[in-house]
């Protein structure tokens, strides 16, 4: 009990921490806004006034005028007129509206003007990706995304997904400690799979599946994110989880220039537990009168140990140029990242090259990308180097009296120095993507185009435990080697109409088909019993010790073949429609269901073109939209609807052993793609020149047939489990964004971004007349002799639901009390077990700043993720105060009486936290007109500057891949903060 009050204690000074925290923000904006605005008394002022219109000779409101070289500014009204007390010696007006060019004016002896503004680049008149072809985002109908290079975020980042991390609402990015080896994992809407794969589909110019990593974060243009049915549903069998498209940039027309991006950054540890030093174990030893102690004499602190300061680097240059027919663009990325754990880093080189050419009075077009990347890495050999600095005696040294690394016998008692110095765990990848397209106008608005693009990465990885390691104590040395390739092949052709009627109507519309094959194979070897550690693991047949099942290989096939159409109609910019119907084929389904259909639909309305809306000068946009439509999941292994057998021991015969073979896969005819139907409502607005813009959203997702394997009878099935079609899963949920440009002036701009997303997720069942399961226990913990499955699955809760006993406080002698959940009298935790958390959030809530003041300019992100659950299992096997003197606890374990070791609620934390992303402060460099260099720009950036959370553990932002996720395992790679100085020029 005294825990909960300490936490909502701690909850109760967090809010008031944030609150004031915000009051202050706010302040503090607000008075720079008063201060910026504030009129300039200084001199004899004169009155001007006048009126501001567009090309169109529409008048403008919300429109600033500011008086150049002072901070005197005003603002048009709603009839786009304004009047502004202009100083004595001030000759022009800075006049500036977002969307239209900025213009400077001569006032001279006039007191009335009229000025008008050309449009630069409106914000609705931006092209969207949409997946296999573009759109204005005013004639957008379905829920799309778009984030462009000056929204990226900033700082070290090292792979595609980071750069819009907390930009989409929604679109959840995560990369669970420090390590740069390490994936990144997105969610978009709510996990809708228990088998299959629940990250979105990411389409590379046009490639769908390709590798995020295949380009480089330098090369990317833009990133737009397909929501809800209706936009994603075009790429059928493989959109239920939403879809990625990443536009790299091409070549622009013009005179050849030369770009360079680059950045510096050193990384240090953000955080780590407070352990018992050697003097607190020492002390504990001797308070309660441990006499078996064995005190080694060392003061180490084993966390340090095992860290270093990590430092990076990274360098982008780039070539473009071109004429009016022919433009290129080329490219060099070098990442250089060392990572804060011993033996831990990243070196990855991109190279990418995008060459357009049309001909035939422009009618033909030709275009050819190729990026190419080649990476190598080494990882931490193994999670348990985190385990063991948590474990081991402070007082043991890391080496010896001879200089070796010291070793004690003892159950986790590895020396994790050694175990990084000892073992080698390297890998190389090799990754090619091609790409060509043709395309040919046969007239005005109607175009064939075929595009073909080949895909192949491979992949080799190195294992070696040393001789002299402990790992190894019982093989003399173990090395292994895999070496895997995936190649995969695409061509497609479309046909597309694209026209505008009587400025009315205007219709979009494409035909395609598509084919893709995919072909991984991998192979594997492993020896054991060298004499020598110096061939690592590059030859194999040095060792003496090989059996049967050393050595592996497979090679694999699937295929997609598909037929897919979409048209888009446009009334008067008032009414939109847009129906998408795609037909898939797979061959990782069951014969009696190798097709299936994908349609949606989509209507948007733009009431703010209708006439009782059309003078109301305010708003720019007012669209509702609302979509429905289907999608698929096809992520699942290859050959799973098939017999399948396997080797399954030995039989003799005539002397000799022979391999055994036997059923280990149940043939699945009927298995078929999980299906998504979603819904989805929403509201696109902008307001006063786009100075208020942003979007509302709901959507309700119904994922049915659902992959999962169930047991089965033998007999009649050979095998005793089956993936099957059965189970069904919802999420619910809002999302809303805003983005602001709260001051505009010509001197200091200030432009903030909010989204919020909301998701409730239900696993509505799992089971139907033939499959049953009423409940699945997941994951598996061994910890101190405690085995735990610490989530289920149970119809009526959130995948990721945490299940254990339920803490309700200590008794007289602080052993902890349980609550008897099954009523019988007594806690037995077998029977008495319970739903206690849930490690799916509640919300996420992100803001964005930037900030120009003249030639500085200052950018920040703030990312919040709510209401998620942890459940530490760090803490509950480091505060067992039985596992000391032999091994090491933390601080905390000292106010917790000795007691068996049970999971329960008390271990359950909250997972909440506000994170500063990055903090960067810019300049560009003032330069004369006679210089070559062009556009020079410095930074400097610090990422993960703090965070807020009342999680107790080294970050809350743990693991969320997988069906079992948020559990903090004693194997977290700690986060970094990162300082980075930055120079981008160009000439």
């Amino acid at each position: 009990m005294e825990r909960k009050l300490l936490a909502k204690k701690r909850d109760k000074r967090l809010m008031l921490s944030c609150r004031r925290l915000l009051l202050l923000f706010c302040c503090f904006n607000l008075l720079n806004a008063n201060v910026l605005l504030a009129k300039d008394k200084t001199g004899q002022d004169r009155t001007i006034g006048g009126v501001v219109v567009a090309a169109s000779g529409e008048t403008l409101p919300g429109v600033t005028i500011t008086v150049k070289g002072t901070r005197v500014s005003t603002t048009t009204d709603t009839e786009g007129k304004f009047s502004i007390k202009v100083p004595t010696g001030a000759a022009e007006l800075v006049v500036s509206f977002i969307g239209m060019k900025t213009q400077t004016v001569v006032i001279g002896t006039s007191t009335e003007l009229r000025i008008t503004l050309a449009e630069e680049s409106v914000m609705l008149q931006e092209v969207v990706a949409i997946g296999y072809g573009t759109i204005q985002k005013k004639d957008l109908s379905g829920s799309v995304t778009n984030v462009s290079e000056k929204d990226f975020n900033k700082g070290v980042v090292t792979s595609p997904e980071q750069l819009m991390q907390g930009k989409v609402s929604g679109l959840v990015v995560t990369r669970p400690g420090g390590d740069p080896t390490q994936e990144v994992t997105m969610r978009l809407r709510g996990s809708t799979s228990l088998m299959g794969g629940n990250g979105p589909l990411v389409v590379i110019d046009g490639v769908p599946g390709a590798s995020i990593n295949s380009v480089a974060p330098q090369d990317i243009a833009s990133i737009s994110v397909l929501k809800d049915a209706s936009a994603a549903a075009i790429y059928g069998a493989r959109s239920a989880n939403g879809v990625i498209l990443i536009t790299t940039k091409k070549g622009k027309a013009g005179k050849t220039a030369i770009s360079y991006d680059g950045y510096f950054a050193t990384e240090n540890l953000a955080n780590n537990l407070d352990m018992l030093t050697a003097e607190d174990w020492r002390n504990y030893v001797q308070s309660h009168n441990i006499t078996n102690a064995m005190d080694y004499g060392a003061d180490t602190k084993w966390q340090q140990e095992v860290y270093r300061r990590g430092h990076s680097q990274n360098h982008n240059i780039s070539l473009t140029g071109g004429t009016e027919s022919s433009t290129y663009r080329a490219s060099v990325n070098y990442l250089d990242q060392k990572g804060i754990v011993l033996s831990n880093d990243l070196q990855r080189v991109n190279a990418n090259i995008a060459f357009d050419q049309t001909g035939l009075d422009g009618k033909l077009k030709l275009l050819i990308n190729a990026n190419t990347t080649i990476e190598d890495w080494g990882s931490v050999p193994t999670a348990n180097v985190f385990a063991y600095a948590l474990n081991l005696n402070p007082t043991i040294p890391v080496y010896d009296e001879n200089g070796k690394f010291k070793e004690v016998s003892g159950y986790e008692y590895y020396n994790p120095v050694a175990m990084l110095n000892q073992m080698t765990s390297d890998s190389k990848r090799n990754q090619f993507l091609g790409r060509m397209q043709l395309e040919y106008t046969f007239f005005k608005g109607f175009s064939a185009a075929i595009n073909g693009s080949i895909s192949r990465r491979n992949l080799m990885t190195g294992y070696y435990e040393s001789r002299v390691s402990r790992a190894a104590e019982q093989t003399n040395g173990f090395a292994r080697r895999t070496t895997s390739e995936d190649n995969s092949k695409l061509i497609e052709s479309t046909l597309t109409y694209d026209r505008t009627f009587n400025e009315k109507h205007k219709i979009n519309a494409i035909l395609g088909y598509s084919y893709q094959e995919f072909t991984p194979e991998n192979f594997a070897a492993q020896n054991r019993d060298f004499i020598t550690d110096l061939f690592l693991y590059n030859n194999l047949g040095a060792g003496n010790n090989l059996t049967p099942t050393d050595i592996s290989s497979f090679k694999e096939k699937n295929k997609l073949i598909s037929f897919y159409a979409r048209a888009n109609y446009s009334f008067d910019g008032r009414y939109i429609f847009t129906g998408t119907i795609r037909r898939d084929g797979s061959t990782r389904f069951g014969k009696d269901n190798k097709w299936g259909i994908f349609p949606s639909g989509s209507v948007a309305w733009a009431i703010n073109k209708e006439p009782f809306l059309r003078d109301v000068r305010f708003i720019d946009e007012l669209k509702l939209r609302t979509s429905y439509g289907i999608t698929g999941n096809q992520e699942i292994p290859n050959y799973t609807a098939l017999a399948l057998y396997g080797a399954a021991g030995y039989y003799y015969q005539g002397g000799e052993f022979f391999t055994q073979y036997a059923p280990n896969q149940n043939p699945n005819p009927n298995l078929k793609w999980e299906e998504t139907a979603q819904f989805d409502a929403g509201i696109d607005y902008s307001f006063l020149g786009g100075r208020f813009r942003g979007s509302i959203d709901y959507y309700n997702k119904q994922t049915s047939n659902l992959l999962y394997n169930y047991p089965v009878p033998t007999p009649p099935y050979q095998y005793n489990t089956m993936m099957a079609n059965v189970g069904e899963v919802e999420n619910k949920g809002i999302e809303l964004s805003l983005e602001s440009t709260v001051i505009n002036s010509s001197e200091f701009k200030w432009n903030l971004g909010l989204n919020f997303a909301r998701n409730k997720n239900k696993l509505k069942s799992l089971s139907n007349d033939e499959f049953k399961l009423d409940v699945v226990y997941t994951g598996e913990w061994a910890l101190g002799g405690l085995q735990e499955t610490p989530q289920i699955l149970k119809p009526g809760y959130a995948i990721g639901t945490f299940y254990g006993a339920k803490y309700i406080g200590r008794d007289a002698n602080g052993i902890f009390q349980y609550e008897d959940v099954s009523g019988d009298g007594k806690f037995v935790y077998a029977d008495d077990r319970t739903v206690i958390g849930n490690a799916q959030p509640d919300f996420t809530l992100n803001m964005s700043n930037s900030l120009k003041y003249k030639n500085f300019s200052l950018d920040l992100l703030l990312r919040g993720v709510f209401g998620n659950d942890i459940a530490n299992s760090t803490a509950l096997y480091l505060n067992d105060i039985n596992r000391m003197p032999g091994n090491n606890v933390l601080k905390t374990a000292l106010d917790i009486a000795a007691q068996p070791l049970v999971y329960s609620s008390y271990y359950i934390e909250d997972g909440s936290f506000v994170r500063l992303e990055y903090l960067t402060l810019g300049y560009d460099v003032k330069l004369p007109p006679s210089s070559k260099i062009k556009n020079l720009r410095l930074s400097a950036t610090a990422n993960n500057l703090f965070i807020i959370t009342n999680y107790t553990g080294i970050d809350p932002e743990v693991n969320v891949n997988g069906l079992v996720f948020g559990i903090d395992a004693r194997n977290y790679y700690p986060k970094t903060r990162s300082f980075s100085l930055g120079v981008n020029f160009s000439f």
